[in-house]
């Protein structure tokens, strides 16, 4: 296991400060990751919610007040991930789409994402793409990162004067700029 957990760390060391978009698909697709939430169990007959949670409570949303995901939001997130395996015949692991494992039913999101929906187009690393579109195009995601940078950074409390003259003016440039951390 230490081999995997290197070049998770390696992975995510090499784009701590550039695109988060590209961060966090690497994250998700990631084996060490795929491991540890059962992403590589996840599959069209029995959808794991276990990475689809965290992709939205710990990587996105987080569950503040104005953080209004919801549980179909969850499932349908589980169900557009479902078919990413690990090949465990390279070194280091690598991972794969497996189609005979995907849901390809068309996956629909409340009104926190302005009800989008996300189905196949011509693959499912598009499909994840299309995700994680979904889940930055919301004002709460870069809210959310804006915050937990100033808590790490700044301080760990959040006056609602921080959040209007601070981390709302924030979020907007980093929104503008693409996500460029």
């Amino acid at each position: 296991i230490a081999q995997p957990v290197y070049y998770y760390y390696k992975m995510l060391r090499e784009n701590c400060l550039g695109d988060f978009r590209k961060m966090l698909k690497s994250v998700t697709i990631d084996p060490t990751m795929l491991f540890y939430l059962n992403g590589q169990k996840n599959s069209a007959t029995a959808p794991d919610e276990n990475y689809g949670r965290e992709l939205q409570e710990l990587f996105t949303m987080g569950k503040g007040v104005d953080s209004k995901y919801t549980e179909d939001d969850v499932k349908a997130a589980a169900k557009v991930l479902t078919g990413i395996r690990i090949n465990p015949l390279v070194n280091p692991l690598t991972n794969y789409y497996d189609l005979t494992q995907h849901d390809f039913t068309v996956k629909t999101f409340s009104a926190f994402y302005n009800n989008k929906s996300i189905s196949f187009k011509t693959s499912l690393e598009q499909e994840v793409d299309d995700l994680l579109n979904l889940l930055t195009s919301n004002t709460e995601c870069a809210r959310f990162l804006c915050r937990k940078l100033y808590q790490f950074f700044v301080y760990y409390e959040i006056s609602p004067e921080v959040e209007n003259n601070i981390i709302i003016p924030l979020s907007d440039f980093m929104r503008s700029n693409n996500y460029d951390i």
